[in-house]
């Protein structure tokens, strides 16, 4: 009789501070319901892998979870799965965090599962060849990629019914390919069909292997799935099936094959993630194309021959597609840097094992400010906001709110550790985004900010330190290989008979007339982004970008110096220069910050340097990242603008305005804006339209402000105006 080996992994997360309610949600219809039927099953055996983040949830609001999951584990039902504990993209986080957040998990899966985990899910399968050496030395020894990436290694079809050798400066791990096409019939086609699949594979030796690895939320927290795969009990059918075929199928884990079947091999594996990530991971309009070639590929009938062949980008393109992005991941990487300073990781021979052995026990062993640092550096590295593709990630502000929040803790820790004395202030120039141009870069007590000299003089941060927050945690409106879909019908889903689809194959708007909302922004959202318009600018063609920008201000390069005008004041003085109208006008801002204290100065001078008289309005652009776009929780307040105008989402313009201010109460924080010269104020939302699993959305991303004046300035004239913002508690 041919028989076949089949090893079901499954992987459970949820990012790092997600809204509790989508936690309970997902509890409620998945990670619960899974275990319900699984214990019905004894003789099912699968291989579980939940991230540190969802365990600790779990464990603080549902702990019964975890010694039903225990149970299993005693019992040999269940296998469990180490990884990176909050779920970071391991290819791009240092080698020691890497280390440590492997061990950290792994220690945790020991304390509370009574188990050695000796494999490991690897995060978004996102695989680059130096890896070997860094998982084998945090202790792992198989993990799951998918079949794809043996796929680009040039391995045929029928060679991946098993698992590999591979490893980086002589040491290995194991390699199982997971199979896109389980991938895409579990659980949206009934399981006779896997059945069939299993029965075509199986040999007469039964050494073959089929692993099926994929997000354990497809069970039940997808849409629809919930009422398939439990009310109309696909899962218990598709165990029953398995069960009645036992005698053929072996239901294992992956330790158990990794034991009892020998390894068919050596492969080199390529830079690799699923496909579908590889294609998110291009920019726009590459993916356009990228999309075009595909279809033609399927019309030709050539797709399984070509498939091999066809790659889009790699993950680390998300870094270059979106600039904040970038930022986020460069100031995850300063921050490290400065808790291996404070904890000695930066030392070839610091045992990053014991560091992650210490955090998940509480920080047993370690200083208590080396284990808070670590706690939160890792935190901040969560993979989820750093990207975008079928879930919203990069484009929900909550959860790169949250990174934020975290890496600027573990920041303030390890500066608490190097600055003794109060009201320090430290400046430095540094290329901080990599690019290859110096940023300058500040950090005081209460305050830190970064500013682009070379793309407009803006500030690309501003963190208020006390609250832990990025008031620049904001998006750009750019375009999306998905935005042409939205024109279209969307709505009109034809069904497909015995199953359901996947969210790949899923196109719906959650809102009508989502369209009139795709406006793209020609410059990254910063604050003091330049602007100078004609006399006839408008709100809304502010809004929607058709506003001619006289001067190119916002991409230009500006010089920059440092000075320290004062005792205890340190000031950055930037300097652009363009042409309006003929007319060579100069803008110099100097922005000023105090030790000890968190307000800011900006003085701003516009001059006529030679060339016709000219009149303009002249506006610095102020984006606030108030994560509420509607409720209460955050408002303007505004002279002569009622409470119930003055939400996030409003837009409207308001005059001879000397002052004004944002009360964000979700972070208990009061902004206030001060101009020395009244002005005209525009506030307008940034707002981007973005997918996630369950349809297109409308994502708020900041709240604009531009104060702006009319200028009218002869040759060699020159006019200026101070604005100062101030923070304080609520």
């Amino acid at each position: 009789m041919k028989k076949i080996n089949f090893a079901m992994a499954l992987h459970f997360h949820q990012p790092v501070d997600n809204f509790d309610h989508v936690f309970m949600e997902a509890y409620e219809k998945s990670y619960r319901p899974f275990i319900d039927v699984l214990e019905k099953y004894p003789h099912i055996r699968v291989t579980l892998h939940y991230s540190g983040s969802l365990l600790e949830w779990i464990e603080g609001n549902k702990p019964e979870l975890l010694k039903r999951i225990a149970d299993l584990v005693g019992k040999g039902q269940v296998e469990m799965m180490t990884g990176g504990f909050y779920e970071p993209i391991l290819c791009v986080i240092p080698r020691r965090d890497c280390i440590g957040q492997i061990s950290m998990l792994t220690e945790y899966i020991k304390n509370k599962f009574n188990t050695e985990s000796k494999g490991m899910w690897l995060t978004e399968r996102i695989w680059e060849p130096h890896l070997p050496s860094i998982l084998h030395d945090s202790g792992v020894k198989y993990l799951i990629v998918d079949d794809t990436h043996f796929r680009y290694a040039g391995l045929s079809e029928d060679q991946l019914y098993g698992y590999y050798s591979t490893e980086d400066e002589g040491k290995v791990v194991y390699l199982f390919p997971s199979n896109e096409r389980l991938r895409y019939s579990i659980p949206f086609r009934e399981p006779h069909e896997t059945i069939d699949y299993l029965r075509s594979v199986a040999s007469e030796k039964g050494d073959n292997v089929l692993v099926y690895g994929d997000d354990g939320e497809k069970f039940g927290l997808w849409p629809e799935t919930y009422n398939w795969v439990y009310n109309q009990r696909w899962l218990e059918r598709f165990f029953d099936a398995l069960t009645q075929e036992s005698s053929w199928i072996n239901v294992t884990t992956l330790g158990d094959v990794q034991r009892k079947v020998r390894a068919r091999g050596r492969v080199y594996i390529p830079t690799a993630s699923y496909r579908e990530m590889m294609e998110w991971s291009l920019p726009t309009e590459s993916g356009n194309l990228f999309e075009e070639v595909l279809n033609e590929v399927r019309q030709g009938e050539k797709e399984s021959a070509y498939n091999p062949f066809l790659r889009g980008g790699f993950w680390r393109n998300f870094l270059e597609k979106y600039p904040e992005s970038n930022h986020m991941h460069k100031k995850m990487l300063r921050v490290s840097n400065k808790v291996a300073e404070l904890s000695g990781s930066n030392k070839d021979n610091f045992d990053s094992v014991y560091i992650g052995k210490g955090v998940a026990n509480m920080g047993g062993g370690l200083p208590q400010n080396v284990y808070e640092a670590h706690l939160e550096l890792w935190r901040g590295q969560v993979n989820c906001p750093y990207w975008h593709g079928i879930f919203g990630g990069l484009y929900l502000g909550h959860l790169r709110s949250a990174v934020y929040n975290h890496l600027i803790k573990a920041e303030k820790i390890a500066d608490e550790a190097s600055h003794h004395e109060k009201g320090w202030i430290e400046v430095e120039t540094v290329d901080f985004d990599c690019d290859g141009n110096d940023e300058v870069v500040v950090t005081s007590e209460d305050i830190s900010f970064v500013v682009d000299a070379h793309r407009g003089g803006m500030l690309t941060e501003l963190d208020y330190r006390p609250a832990s927050y990025n008031l620049l945690n904001t998006l750009s409106r750019r375009p999306e290989v998905y935005h042409k879909k939205i024109a279209a019908d969307v709505n009109k889903q034809a069904g497909e008979p015995g199953g359901l689809h996947s969210i790949h194959d899923i196109v719906k708007s959650k809102e009508a007339d989502l369209h009139l909302y795709l406006q793209y922004d020609s410059y990254r959202r910063g604050m003091l982004v330049d602007h100078v318009y004609g006399k006839d600018g408008t709100l809304e063609a502010v809004i929607q970008n058709r506003q001619e920008e006289l001067g190119g201000f916002p991409w230009m390069p500006y010089t920059f110096s440092i000075k320290d005008n004062e005792t205890g004041k340190k000031c950055i003085i930037l300097e652009g220069e363009g042409l309006v109208n003929g007319t060579r006008l100069s803008i110099q801002k100097e922005l000023k910050i105090e030790k000890g204290k968190s307000d800011m100065v900006f003085n701003y001078t516009v001059k006529n340097i030679s060339g016709d008289a000219i009149d303009i309005w002249f506006g610095p652009e102020l984006n606030f990242a108030m994560l509420d776009g509607n409720s209460d929780m955050c408002q303007y307040v505004i002279e002569g603008v009622s409470s119930d105008d003055s939400g996030q989402r409003s837009r409207g313009e308001s005059k001879d305005i000397e002052s004004f201010s944002i009360k964000n109460r979700l972070i208990s924080t009061e902004i206030g804006l001060s101009f020395s010269k009244n002005c005209a104020l525009w506030r307008y939302p940034v707002e981007t339209i973005s997918q996630s699993e369950s349809g297109f959305e409308r994502e708020y991303q900041s709240s604009v402000i531009v104060p702006h004046w009319n200028v009218v300035l002869s040759q060699g004239e020159e006019w200026g105006v101070s604005i100062k913002l101030k923070f304080s508690r609520i």
